[in-house]
């Protein structure tokens, strides 16, 4: 089971199924999650502000690649205009703050995956202690 963290603000995009994905770095075993796995939502990132959202099953696992202004998915190179429209589905402003993001926590060049879950999880609504 995997558990993935998401800022308040994109809380209403989880539960109305909008956004559906996360790109994140790779586990220590260097091996993204199998399709099929499942995930738990939660919003707020320490114990006690933490409410589990939403849950799914992993549906797609993509690998993705960033270095300077380039990003891949899938192996595939994306242009400027389609890097910018991953960065807002992702829920960042621009493709300039997702760059910085990773700079900050993983540093570039950023591998990770993406990794998209069925596009309505049901929403649960109990925070955890």
């Amino acid at each position: 089971m995997l558990d993935y963290y998401f800022p308040a603000a994109l809380v209403p995009e989880i539960i109305s199924g909008r956004k559906n994905r996360v790109v994140t770095a790779l586990p220590a075993s260097g091996l993204p999650p199998p399709v099929g796995s499942r995930v738990h939502l939660y919003s707020g990132s320490g114990k006690k502000d933490r409410v589990l959202i939403a849950q799914g099953r992993i549906c797609a696992v993509r690998p993705v690649l960033l270095w300077g202004d380039l990003m891949a998915v899938d192996g595939r190179d994306l242009s400027a205009t389609e890097a910018q429209a991953f960065a807002l589905a992702e829920g960042y402003v621009s493709f300039e703050q997702l760059k910085a993001w990773c700079q900050q926590r993983h540093a570039l060049p950023f591998s990770g995956y993406l990794a998209q879950w069925e596009a309505h999880p049901i929403p649960i609504q109990s925070p955890l202690f």
